[in-house]
């Protein structure tokens, strides 16, 4: 099982539903790096086709994996080890062929998913018993452009509280990463 996850910064909606881009924040690199190493993700991607948003990845990598950082904090510059910032999606899935050998199957979630999904469940096993590669992919700003979602070869629903508080499913990027990563990986006893 080769799990990769990918924060896509582009092509993503804006809050009037057009197709754009988003600004990278560290908060989420630290954070999704951290979220990768624990559940076992080979490679994270920043994904962002903005230059001065590449070089700031690229930064704050090499200060935790080959800096300061990395002296202060082994641990970190092992998780940020995982971070790799690419220009377009399609870098990631070329990045993950070349490595594997194999095209990665697509995996979409969001806020707004609720037809054609596959349960957590469902997809949990699928990862147990492949062989192929996956990208897990994950939208900033108001959610991936519909030329992403329709790529996908599975959908995971949108994560929501219960029905009887509300139904309510605004989290962040970050709280949305790791509560998906736990719920296909995560070991429960």
């Amino acid at each position: 099982m080769s799990i990769f996850l990918g924060l896509l910064h582009y092509p993503v909606l804006n809050r009037l539903g057009e197709v754009s881009a988003t600004a990278v924040t560290n908060v989420d690199v630290h954070d999704l790096s951290r979220a990768a190493r624990t559940y076992g993700v080979q490679k994270f991607f920043v994904v962002t086709p903005i230059d001065l948003q590449q070089m700031l990845v690229s930064r704050v990598v090499r200060h935790w994996t080959d800096g300061p950082g990395a002296k202060r904090l082994p641990t970190r510059a092992e998780a940020f080890r995982r971070a790799e910032v690419v220009a377009s999606l399609d870098d990631a899935i070329e990045w993950i062929e070349r490595e594997t050998g194999h095209k990665p199957a697509l995996v979409v979630t969001g806020a707004g998913l609720r037809e054609g999904t596959m349960s957590f469940g469902e997809a949990r096993t699928v990862f147990q018993e492949s062989e192929k590669p996956t990208l897990l992919l994950f939208g900033t700003g108001h959610g991936m452009a519909p030329e992403v979602i329709e790529r996908a070869d599975i959908r995971l629903p949108a994560i929501e509280s219960p029905q009887e508080i509300g139904g309510y499913n605004h989290l962040s990027v970050r709280a949305a990463v790791v509560v998906i990563l736990d719920r296909l990986f995560g070991v429960y006893e």
